[in-house]
């Protein structure tokens, strides 16, 4: 019995692919991410790299982190003053070396949160495969939207396994680096011992607040923040106005209905409500399935509703999107949703015409439908009491992968 088990083993592994494995698409993930580190190198294109780590120098003399240095780079910061502790590693660094390290340390973080979902390991592989379109322009554009996407995942996944204290870090530091990361107070539901969770939560806030004191004044440090807000509403004020490109989910409507004049708070408020809603199925809050949809919800929904999103920052919502997709029992809807989504996510306008995409707001604002449509998904998966992600649809997942 014993050797029929080895027999049997040996023979489902090597009827694998190695495109089925894990390892597999990590190797694909760090091709991506030298490719566009190598391209950064050769063009001299990592402004973004130069704004962040030049945080770290700012907080060291305790000149403006939310100006501009146009000596330095073009554009200016809008990530919160704990950012500058965060770079600082790579800021010591000559610049290529910096960026080389920069773009892998996302890469790997993100990757290795995805493998903390309580998924099997096939559907961490279809998740890995279904972000690689998003990843790519994460990497071009060396942003920290894969870290933050990252956080969102472990604020949750820490949190199952019950170890709250690091879920209320990965909230905190995700909320005061580029605030995308304070939807993640929704894990709160989920766990086990919520006092000791509030107290966490209260505990890093503070630490995380007062961190870059440790090398700039208490009263710059303050300031900073009040800065931060201003840069952030400033940002707001110039997308919604035009002077930027909103591809929010407001920002299509606007464009499809031509009201620039439409409120944010419409549609904020009506996207809260959704938002809220399946959190009034209190008897689903320890379902894992549940959960995971609502961490679909909250990687998605803050980048739909958020003026500041750009194509790069849906690394975040991509992933979201991937846990919707290997647990959603509906196989038309993935079969048509998800290549629509991804053929959109890759932004063939603003590739091959930009100077048409960037005088038609519309074509670049509807990168963020496909997205919404798969966010109405996710909210009625979770608030339909006759939902089911039953493990019996695991099986379509390994024979996606096997075809």
């Amino acid at each position: 019995m014993l050797s029929r088990f080895f027999t049997n083993t040996q023979s489902l592994f090597s009827s694998r692919k190695f495109y089925q494995d894990n390892r597999f698409v990590l190797f694909l993930w760090v091709l991506i991410t030298l490719i566009f580190v190598i391209d950064s190198w050769a063009t001299h294109r990592y402004n973004n790299y130069l704004i962040f780590e030049n945080t770290f120098r700012n907080l060291l003399h305790e000149r403006s982190l939310y100006a501009t240095y146009p000596a330095y780079h073009d554009d200016a910061n809008h990530y919160g003053p704990i950012f500058s502790l965060l770079i600082a590693p790579f800021a010591i660094f000559h610049n290529w070396i910096g960026l080389l390290l920069w773009n892998l340390f996302n890469c790997f973080l993100l990757f290795k949160a995805i493998q903390t979902l309580p998924l099997t390991e096939d559907q961490k592989i279809i998740i890995g495969y279904i972000a690689i379109p998003c990843l790519i322009e994460s990497m071009l554009n060396q942003q920290f939207n894969a870290g933050a996407g990252a956080l969102m995942v472990l604020s949750y996944t820490q949190v199952n396994k019950n170890k709250g204290i690091w879920s209320a870090l990965c909230i905190v530091l995700g909320t005061f680096i580029k605030l995308y990361g304070i939807v993640g107070l929704v894990f709160f539901f989920f766990a086990k011992k919520k006092p000791a969770f509030i107290f966490w939560l209260i505990l890093w806030s503070m630490v995380i607040f007062l961190l870059p004191m440790l090398l700039a004044s208490p009263d710059y440090v303050v300031h900073c923040y009040v800065d931060w807000k201003n840069s952030l509403v400033g940002k707001n004020m110039t997308n919604v106005l035009g002077g930027g490109i909103d591809i929010s989910i407001m920002g299509f409507f606007r464009a499809l209905f031509d009201a620039k004049k439409i409120p944010n708070f419409l549609f904020l408020s009506l996207g809260a409500i959704l938002f809220v809603l399946p959190l009034i199925n209190i008897s689903r809050f320890k379902k894992d399935k549940f959960q995971l949809m609502i961490l679909s919800s909250v990687m998605i929904f803050p980048i739909l509703f958020s003026t500041g999103a750009e194509d790069c920052t849906f690394i975040i919502s991509i992933i979201g999107v991937g846990v919707w997709y290997v647990k959603e029992s509906n196989a038309a809807m993935k079969k048509v949703l998800l290549p629509v989504l991804l053929l959109i996510t890759c932004n063939f306008p603003l590739l091959l015409f930009p100077v048409f995409a960037k005088s038609h707001p519309l074509s670049l604002a509807v990168i963020s439908l496909p997205y919404f449509l798969v966010w109405l998904k996710v909210i009625y998966n979770a608030i339909n009491n006759r939902f089911t992600y039953a493990e019996e649809t695991e099986p379509e997942m390994v024979i996606a992968l096997t075809d």
